[in-house]
């Protein structure tokens, strides 16, 4: 009977202590996690497709599926100056109103294990759009995207970040036109001192301190008469103003 009872504590013990090792090794496993673990294709596609067929995220406005031939990733200090994250860009499938923003961006968390901490419907960038323009120690994401719908041009310029998890838009400008846009028969439509066309020409300039600032260079151009496209074009008043806008 005794024997038995050793035999048993035996076990048990065995048990507990290959209990303790799987933990230990489950423990070590997720304290070696990073977030280069979200760098397999499959798994960042399945996620992708996953927040798209949810339906309940305003930043994504008509994302269909997910293009699997198109994958940027990348880690950097996109919360904080202290703790990286990693951001996953992926072509998608859209409505043609979207133009060039048919990509859906996510940014994880990846400290035990990853989380989404942010996704939305975005234009298109690469590793050269990232860097941090105002020298606060956070990653800063410049994007352009594009479209022409029902005759109208539409670009936006943006500067964006994600500090404290959330984006936080720095620098926008949203450019519309209605010239040379598929749009014809333009008297039918607008008449004398409509704008016709409001376009903003950003680059980004480096002043001290390794800061930066937006040159934006506004054109605007005013409907001043004429009965045809010719005529209008020809007779348009032309605004321009530059400005250069520092960015905090």
């Amino acid at each position: 009977m005794t024997r038995h009872i050793n035999i048993l504590i035996c076990i048990l013990t065995l048990g507990f202590l290959a209990c303790n090792n799987q933990t230990s090794k489950t423990s070590e496993r997720r304290s070696n996690f990073d977030c280069n673990s979200l760098t397999d294709k499959k798994f960042i596609f399945e996620i992708a497709q996953s927040i798209v067929d949810k339906h309940d995220n305003e930043q994504i406005w008509n994302i269909s599926e997910i293009d699997t031939t198109d994958f940027f990733t990348t880690e950097d200090f996109f919360t904080n100056s202290k703790t990286k994250n990693r951001i996953v860009l992926v072509g998608g499938s859209a409505g043609g109103s979207s133009g060039s923003a048919r990509n859906l961006l996510i940014l994880f968390s990846c400290s035990d294990t990853f989380k989404v901490l942010w996704a939305g419907q975005v234009g298109g960038f690469t590793q050269n759009d990232i860097a941090d323009l105002n020298e606060d120690g956070v990653k800063e994401i410049t994007i352009n995207s594009g479209s022409v719908w029902m005759g109208e041009c539409n670009d936006i310029y943006e500067i964006f970040n994600f500090k404290d998890g959330t984006q936080k838009i720095l620098y926008t400008a949203h450019s519309n036109s209605v010239i040379d846009c598929g749009r014809d028969n333009l008297s039918r439509i607008y008449k004398q001192g409509d704008t016709l066309e409001s376009t903003f020409d950003c680059s980004l300039l480096k002043i001290k301190d390794n800061k930066f600032e937006v040159k934006q260079i506004h054109k605007v151009k005013v409907h001043n008469g004429g009965h045809s496209d010719e005529e209008i074009f020809k007779n348009l008043v032309v605004i321009l103003d530059t400005t250069n806008i520092k960015l905090k």
